[in-house]
């Protein structure tokens, strides 16, 4: 009986089998019909062709209207690498006009491919500053659009029954034009954001997804409008069920950090992977730190230099079309301890005062108030308008730095200024004359590209070597892009990598790009995974969103402290250090209601802690030895602070951490109690940081006092047992002893002082 079940059940297997494999075949041969050019893989350089445009596959999406790079999942190899990323670096979607500000380089030269196994690259030198290097093995290509302002929903060209979509509502249409009137006012450089979260809260009530994203951040952030959870949490849900990929990132961020759902890392896991697959760079991120980090998944190196790289396609595009801006990182706990001491931003009284010698005619204050408002930054918003004032001012004095960055106002063109090349020929031309390295670097711009004067890569190399060899940091980057190119010289990698390593150490965001992707690939260098990551890892944190660390900061200072951590744990989980060890001082001191209770904040403080200092952030590691010292969100555990502290003397020469290992050696806490050993560990802190001198040379003198007890006991000249001291002068004897030690050292240096003089 049971053989004949047997026979039965493999009978209806093979017939189901078989059924399934004529469908297949049958689908396939159809497809054929529809499109017999149609592929897994890209058209030819890049571009697609009008009949891919118009397959009739679902899963196919229209072409981005510009030169968006598309991602394509072809397999699943192992847990880790979700899908194997193909690059397609396209070509420029439209003619090149006079009017653009990102122009391709020798009629956008056709790209080599790198063979199997062998050492030959693809590269091509973008004329923004950047180049491209194609990889056939695991490169990326998603470009998303930035998430505050510059997501864009794909759309399918037909339904499913191959009709044409129906036409848009009033209500969408209405809901639209109300979208784009808000992005418009997010996108001028000085925002009006009242007004445009008002129009994006009306466009939301009319459903428009973009819409409902914008409103649901600004909810769960508590930035622009009031704070509301449990509604940023019900918008996520209803976008995410619809496909959209910020809406993934959003309920991962809320699953990950337990705002709002019970925290969960494997449901984060699963909506940032969704996210990233979706497109989403702040998920992209998320998951790049996640597997950088081994954060609930096992370390990847080469899954997160595939999600890192995708972000900083992005990021590099935005920086060549829009410049180059200041990402500020601003560290809580310096400005605690060091009030005053940051200059991260400008104090109004400082600012007013170069305000009011511009308007005396100071052309310094002009020049640098025009730069200030140019790119932004520093507590001063960006504004092109007065700008333009500040450098109009200099120029007539006769300042060779205005007339400059007049010339990359001109050339580069905005909301303010109408793009000219003639115009920024005419002040480029006129700075250079007065050896000006920006105006020298702005000609070979207008030399290499051809604008408004004929191209010649060789005049282009002699201005970009004049500019370079003054130290300006555009000379070096398009110095080392021509270098790595061979545009007007002989192409040599060693050179390329010597001028970008120069304007890297500026912080341009291209120069680190440009050096990733050599790294990435090996060219000019031996490949390095570890190392590329962490390069891609900084550009990527140089986008848009970094501008949230300073909304964050902002929050904090105007005593908004939930809101402000909410927005540092978002960019923790992105895997900025900055925001880690800022969430984690807020944790610590208690600063809000999240997370008070059962010492919740304790353990989530530590944890912040612990990822700022796998980042190398000393202070951090410090604080992990501080927390495992008192038992802070963990059991006390003197061995676990003692190799905190040890990390942090032997990696950063940290004075605190020294003087914490010469006390723990001097108690015998964690370590063997070795006075020896506590005396050179206190040196190291005196020698390391001079303010580590004052408590050094206490903990010297009580030192010396317990050695000498020591010498008597040994010598049994005073019959001391153990504890003997404890006995007689209580179990805080050594806080007296350097009490008194304090008053003796104090009334010495009174002594001390010279007499004042008399006078004459």
């Amino acid at each position: 009986m049971k053989m004949k079940i047997l026979q039965s059940l493999v009978w209806v297997g093979t017939l189901f089998l078989c059924v399934t494999l004529c469908f297949t075949l049958d689908t396939e041969k159809d497809n054929t019909n529809r499109d017999p050019t149609s592929n897994l893989g890209s058209a030819p350089e890049g571009r697609s062709t009008d009949k891919e445009e118009r397959q009739a596959d679902t899963n196919d999406y229209e072409n981005s209207k510009s030169d968006h790079r598309t991602i394509d999942v072809t397999d699943v190899e192992d847990s880790q690498n979700l899908a194997d990323i193909v690059e397609e670096s396209q070509g420029s979607s439209g003619e090149t006009t006079t009017e653009e500000s990102h122009y391709s380089t020798e009629n956008d030269k056709t790209l080599e491919t790198l063979g199997d196994g062998d050492n030959t690259e693809e590269s091509q030198s973008s004329s923004t500053g950047h180049i491209i290097i194609v990889e056939a093995e695991s490169q990326s290509g998603v470009s998303g659009a930035d998430v505050d302002s510059k997501w864009e929903s794909k759309e399918e060209k037909f339904t499913e029954e191959g009709q044409a979509k129906p036409m848009p509502s009033p209500g969408e249409i209405q809901g639209r034009d109300l979208y784009e009137a808000a992005m418009t006012l997010l996108n001028e450089t000085k925002q009006d954001s009242t007004q445009a979260y008002t129009l994006l809260q009306s466009a939301a009530e009319l459903g428009h997804p973009l819409a409902l994203q914008k409103v649901a951040w600004a909810h769960l952030l508590g930035n622009h409008l009031s704070p509301n959870v449990s509604r940023a949490s019900e918008i996520f849900e209803k976008l995410a069920m619809a496909g959209h990929a910020d809406a993934q990132m959003g309920l991962g961020f809320m699953f990950a950090t337990g705002i709002g759902k019970n925290s969960s890392q494997a449901k984060a896991l699963v909506h940032y992977t969704f996210g990233a697959l979706g497109g989403s760079q702040l998920a992209q991120m998320a998951l790049a730190y996640r597997y950088w980090s081994g954060i609930s998944v096992a370390s990847n190196c080469e899954t997160a230099l595939t999600y890192y790289r995708k972000v900083s396609h992005t990021v590099a595009d935005e920086v060549s079309l829009n410049g180059n801006w200041v990402v500020q990182r601003v560290r809580l706990l310096d400005e605690v301890d060091n009030p005053g001491s940051t200059s991260a931003l400008l104090d109004d009284d400082l600012i007013q005062y170069y305000q009011f010698l511009a308007k005396k005619g100071d052309v310094q204050a002009q020049v640098g108030l025009g730069q200030l408002h140019y790119q932004g930054g520093r507590g001063v918003e960006q504004d092109h308008q007065r700008a333009l004032n500040y450098f109009m001012q200099a120029a007539e004095a006769g300042s060779a730095n205005a007339m400059a960055f007049l010339g990359k106002m001109y050339l580069e063109g905005s909301s303010v200024v109408k793009q000219s090349n003639d115009t920024a020929l005419k002040y480029f031309r006129r700075a250079a004359e007065q050896s000006n390295a920006v105006g020298q670097s702005g000609l070979g711009l207008m030399y290499l590209h051809g604008r408004g004067v004929p191209q010649d890569h060789k005049l282009a190399l002699k201005y970009f070597t004049l500019a370079a060899e003054q130290g300006w940091v555009d000379g070096q980057l398009q110095l080392g892009n021509m270098y790595f190119s061979g545009l007007g010289v002989h192409r040599d990698y060693k050179m390329a990598i010597k001028y970008f390593n120069l304007a890297s150490q500026s912080g341009h965001v291209l120069a680190f790009y440009n050096l990733a992707q050599m790294q990435a690939s090996g060219t000019g260098m031996v490949r390095s995974c570890h190392t590329s990551v962490e390069l891609f890892k900084n550009v990527a944190e140089r986008g848009r969103w970094g501008e949230r660390l300073m909304e964050a900061h902002s929050a904090y200072r105007t005593g908004r402290h939930t809101q402000a951590l909410i927005t540092y744990m978002l960019l923790a989980e992105l895997g900025y250090e900055v925001a880690q060890s800022n969430a984690a001082f807020i944790l610590d001191r208690h600063e809000t209601q999240l997370f008070r209770q059962g010492g919740e904040g304790f353990s989530r403080a530590l944890m912040y802690w612990g990822r700022a200092a796998s980042q190398g952030y000393a202070v951090a590691r410090v604080k992990l030895g501080d927390y495992h010292y008192y038992g802070y969100g963990t059991s006390v555990d003197y061995e676990t602070a003692a190799a905190h502290y040890r990390l942090a003397s032997e990696q950063q020469h940290n004075a605190q951490a020294m003087f914490n290992l010469g006390y723990m050696h001097e108690q015998g806490l964690g370590l063997k109690q070795d006075m020896h050993l506590a005396k050179r560990f206190y040196d190291m802190a005196a020698e390391a940081n001079v303010d580590a001198q004052i408590p050094v040379a206490l903990a010297l003198a009580k030192l010396a006092f317990l050695f000498s007890f020591k010498y008597l006991e040994d010598f049994q000249w005073l019959q001391l047992q153990e504890r003997s001291l404890e006995e007689l002068l209580g179990p805080d004897w050594d806080i007296y002893l350097m009490a008194i030690l304090s008053v003796f050292i104090a009334v010495l240096m009174l002594f001390r002082r010279p007499p004042p003089r008399l006078a004459i």
